[in-house]
């Protein structure tokens, strides 16, 4: 609450806050005189007090409203004038919350009528102010009835005056209350800044290291500003203290230049403002040094020019990475606009063309609250798209690229992993081969992509009538492996060869051209073999190669090899002849086919020797004529 007192003030708005429960006990007015000259000194204000005219001319009243443009050289005097009531507590506090004031020095007069000051601000170490903390505070014992007291402030930038006046109650639960809020934020930015870093070392993504590092950078700009880091971290260097806010601000300004740029990869559509961004980030080192050595109204204006530029560039990359569809960029544009206000209200604060308020004091914090986690968002987006780049990367070797099944080395090391296993433990499986066999003449008829969808079709019809954890492979253009763990009997694998190519010969309703996919599958049962093959999957395709396109048994099996002919009586030519014929219409032989028939002498004993599934070797053969 503003408190007014009788004259001049009763018609304006004090700047000197009173708290509500003391506002009965002190009433007090402000004015105030801005010595441009720099020239005079206590003796001469005390000294000018008794002459009323020189008093109405010289001091105006202080208002909240009231806006200082100071100089090194200047000297602003605040006159206080206070009375205190019979029943009051004598121990008042007087705080300025302001952080960005070079030196604040209270004259007060003690009991024996000597002057006494008291200094505090940015160019005072905090260890010698008269109690250390985020702004000047002094104690104060008034005496009863009416006294004067004297401020002296010097800056070098605009300021706006306020003053707040309590007991020591008050200014403890202000304080409580402002590092509480602090706390928070601060604490919340740590933690952030500690799982950015944790992850950037688990998913080595150089991206959580840039943010932690600028959210780190962030807080020490912010305890700057709000002057935290002058109390706690470097309270025995004042010079640094009143440099610390600009230049930990153009630190972070360009560290969030950089960022921005590396999260979006502006390089890769806007290679002239991507390069722009990362010249901008570099030119704050250096103006970091120069802002240090030049004087605080030069060192400004390069902070307000830097900070004006930073803000529409990187807005402007946001925005033209927003306009090309990438996610990122509207999170990036959503996070940064709020903080741009902020920073441009602390702008505008600086070369005083507002006054100073909450909102002013506190806006920062009230937007990086709101920034971080769009920002953190926005990271999590990029950081999950380029991982899933880098796994399809990784897939690449380790899968077929137009399938997505494994590829074909990758199911030739799971098939010896599976003979060893059997061979050391007996662990049943089964190795099945399967072909599109009409993918030459789909190619042939349709096309290469009309071949290729049906490649992917027989994919789909595949995972159909499979496990999710069997192992399945592209191992040809139009071939595919299939090793089934635990398969002991041929019923397995004949079940799934009977539905997938019943899956086939169903057409996909309202495709164009209308395809069906035949399939041929060709299989071995480990435990049916009594010597496991290595080259079993040769085999398997040697039996694929040989079945004929309108072979009526599209499902075969391996059969053992046989380690000794055993002779077959036949009892006569014709019981031989009708052997042959078996033979021929197993291996599939084409109609018109006119093999030579072998001499058949029952008495002599003449055999078929029986070997694989597709072969049928003749003992004894002996020209004749060809058999119709």
């Amino acid at each position: 609450m503003l408190v007014v007192s009788t004259g001049a003030l009763a018609q304006t708005t004090a700047s000197l806050q009173i708290a509500p429960e003391d506002q009965k006990q002190v009433t007090a007015k402000a004015v105030y005189w801005l010595d441009t000259a720099g020239m005079s000194k206590l003796e001469t204000l005390v000294g000018s007090a008794s002459q009323e005219g020189m008093k109405a001319s010289s001091f105006a009243p202080l208002q909240f409203e009231t806006l200082f443009r100071l100089e090194p050289e200047h000297k602003l005097w605040i006159r206080l004038d206070l009375e205190r009531s019979a029943l009051s507590d004598p121990h008042k506090v007087l705080w300025l919350p302001l952080s960005l004031i070079d030196r604040v020095t209270l004259y007060r007069k003690s009991e024996d009528g000597k002057w006494l000051m008291e200094a505090a601000g940015d160019r005072v170490p905090v260890k010698d102010w008269p109690e250390p903390g985020r702004y000047p505070r002094f104690h104060m014992d008034l005496p009863l009835g009416n006294s004067v007291m004297y401020l002296l402030i010097q800056g070098s930038t605009p300021v706006s005056i306020a003053l707040h006046m309590g007991s020591e109650h008050t200014a403890q639960e202000a304080d409580r209350h402002g590092f509480l809020g602090l706390g928070v934020v601060v604490g919340l930015l740590l933690t952030l800044v500690l799982m950015c870093l944790v992850t950037s070392y688990a998913y080595r993504d150089r991206l959580y290291l840039l943010y932690g590092l600028y959210v780190l950078s962030m807080i020490l700009a912010v305890s700057a500003y709000t002057g935290v880091a002058g109390y706690l971290l470097w309270p025995d260097s004042p010079d640094w203290s009143d440099a610390s806010q600009g230049i930990l601000a153009l630190l972070t300004a360009g560290g969030a230049l950089y960022f921005i740029e590396s999260i979006l990869g502006g390089r890769q559509f806007a290679r002239r403002l991507s390069r722009s961004l990362n010249i901008l980030a570099i030119l704050a080192i250096p103006l970091s040094v120069v802002y240090f050595y030049m004087t605080r109204k030069v060192g400004v204006a390069i902070l307000g020019g830097y900070m004006f530029v930073v803000s529409i560039t990187a807005l402007t990359l946001a925005f033209r990475a927003w306009r090309r569809g990438d996610r990122v960029g509207r999170w990036v544009v959503f996070a940064y606009i709020p903080l741009l206000g902020a920073v441009l209200i602390a702008l505008a604060r600086a070369y005083g063309w507002i006054s100073v308020s909450w909102v002013v004091q506190y806006g920062l914090v009230i937007a990086l609250l709101v920034e971080v986690p769009m920002m953190m968002i926005a990271l999590n987006v990029r950081s999950r798209d380029r991982h899933e780049i880098q796994t399809r990367e990784q897939a690449l070797n380790t899968q077929d690229a137009l399938t997505g099944l494994l590829a074909e080395h990758i199911f030739d090391d799971r098939l010896a992993q599976t003979l060893a296993r059997y061979k050391k433990h007996r662990e049943n499986a089964a190795v099945v081969l399967i072909s599109l066999v009409n993918y030459p003449n789909i190619e042939a008829a349709h096309g290469l992509p009309v071949a290729e969808q049906s490649v992917l079709r027989a994919v789909i019809k595949l995972r159909k009538v499979l496990r999710d954890v069997e192992t399945v492979a592209r191992v040809g253009t139009s071939h595919f492996g299939l090793i089934l763990e635990g398969a002991g009997h041929r019923s397995r694998v004949t079940d799934i060869g009977a539905r997938l190519i019943a899956q086939g010969l169903m057409p996909l309703p309202g495709l164009v051209p209308e395809v069906t996919l035949q399939f041929h599958l060709a299989a071995t049962v480990l435990r049916e073999s009594p010597d496991i093959d290595p080259e079993i999957k040769n085999s398997l395709l040697a039996l694929l190669k040989g079945m004929s396109p309108r072979t009526r048994r599209p499902i075969r099996f391996l059969e053992a090899m046989s380690t000794g002919g055993t002779p077959l009586p036949l009892a006569n030519k014709h019981s031989a002849l009708d052997a042959m014929t078996a033979q021929v219409e197993a291996a599939d032989i084409k109609p018109g086919w006119e093999p030579t028939a072998a001499t058949i002498d029952s008495s002599s004993g003449s055999h078929w020797g029986i070997g694989g599934s597709s072969s049928f070797p003749i003992s004894e053969p002996a020209p004749t004529k060809p058999m119709r």
